[in-house]
């Protein structure tokens, strides 16, 4: 393709998003419920309780299509009586061997009154046989090539179309879908650090777009950079696509936790969770903590100092006297290992937080499935 024809395709895919993302009324109901939650900050503040993978594995097992019928099971159930009423998955782990059951699970949530997220750590779809064609790979400039004009944009297009025929499959369950996150950071290929602003959004653009054409409408979208910083809407693909403001923060050790978030990280944690509270509240979005946690669990008092009082109202309230109107709807913890026994983020029997968790619940503001 001539280069100027390029270039001109290029530019109608990274212009402003077209017509409002259409939603069902499922959709609709829980962009609501959502809100109410939020709102209910200044009253009696009420904030879900969410972990990537909770119902399909945690340390020690996994659950496959075979495992349909049985009872739901949560390390989080285990370690506290409570289930986590938003519940992550990745479209990247979902396979011949699982799909049945996730199916299943998600309609069971919803009936639950549940919620589901997704995210997509899609692989990199230029096969230049130099990278490993994870998420991590950034060789072979994908961004580029997967937008109108590129030599993968049609393989793009078949991705979007397969993710699309999954989330119809879950109708009238509503899901909350966080794509391309943490790209204010380097690691994934759609990050900054391997695209432009305008490419990025154009990678956005085609996929509302064909999700819309598909049929697609029982979604909410949610912006999730890494940390809050100075260009968190830097690349922010719009009011009129994007219904929840989220921000993905962990803590790993002092000198980790210092680089990231300077010399008084907790300090800082809530600076950055008011920040994203008034930014929400300014464009009428439901602010979320959307991945968090610390891997092992082993600081102090985690669940109630890191988690807990960085977003209730008596925390916020060492900070200002203005409160804003809308709090944190939800926080979403990382997975459990199934076979790594260091690697997991939320509640487990026997840690040495566990009784710190349900320290946390006994305040009656952190609300689980039941």
């Amino acid at each position: 393709m001539k280069p100027i024809i390029y270039f001109i395709i290029s530019l109608l895919s990274l212009s402003s998003f077209s017509a409002p993302i259409k939603k069902s009324k499922e959709a609709q109901d829980l962009l609501k419920r959502l809100t109410h939650i939020s709102l209910s900050f200044k009253k009696n503040q009420k904030i879900l309780i969410g972990q990537q993978n909770a119902f399909i594995q945690g340390r020690g097992w996994n659950k496959y299509n075979a495992d349909i019928d049985s009872e739901l099971k949560s390390d989080m159930f285990l370690a506290s009586g409570i289930h986590p009423s938003v519940h992550g998955i990745d479209f990247l782990e979902i396979g011949d061997w699982n799909e049945a059951l996730i199916v299943n699970q998600v309609k069971r949530l919803h009936d639950l009154k549940g919620i589901t997220t997704l995210t997509w750590h899609m692989k990199n779809l230029v096969n230049d046989n130099i990278g490993d064609g994870s998420s991590w790979d950034k060789s072979g400039q994908p961004v580029k090539k997967m937008l109108p004009g590129g030599s993968h944009h049609q393989l793009y297009k078949n991705e979007i179309r397969r993710l699309a025929k999954f989330l119809i499959k879950l109708k009238p369950a509503p899901v909350i879908f966080r794509p391309f996150h943490e790209h204010n950071d380097f690691w994934f290929w759609w990050g900054k650090s391997n695209s432009t602003k305008e490419e990025y959004l154009g990678l956005w653009n085609t996929l509302t777009s064909e999700l819309q054409k598909l049929g697609v409408d029982n979604l909410l979208y949610a912006y999730s950079p890494s940390y809050i910083t100075n260009d968190y809407f830097e690349r922010y693909p719009g009011d009129e696509v994007i219904d929840i403001l989220g921000v993905d923060a962990y803590f790993k050790n002092v000198i980790r936790d210092t680089w990231f978030m300077g010399v008084d990280a907790l300090g800082n944690w809530k600076k950055s969770v008011l920040w994203l509270m008034r930014a929400a509240e300014k464009r009428k979005k439901i602010p979320a903590i959307t991945e968090f946690g610390q891997e092992s669990v082993n600081y102090e008092n985690f669940w109630t100092d890191y988690m807990g009082w960085p977003v209730e109202k008596a925390g916020i309230s060492q900070l200002t006297n203005n409160l804003p109107n809308y709090g944190i709807a939800y926080v979403m913890l990382w997975r459990n290992d199934p076979n790594d026994p260091k690697h997991f983020y939320g509640p487990i029997p026997g840690s040495v937080n566990q009784q710190n968790f349900l320290d946390l619940l006994s305040k009656g503001i952190f609300q689980g499935l039941f």
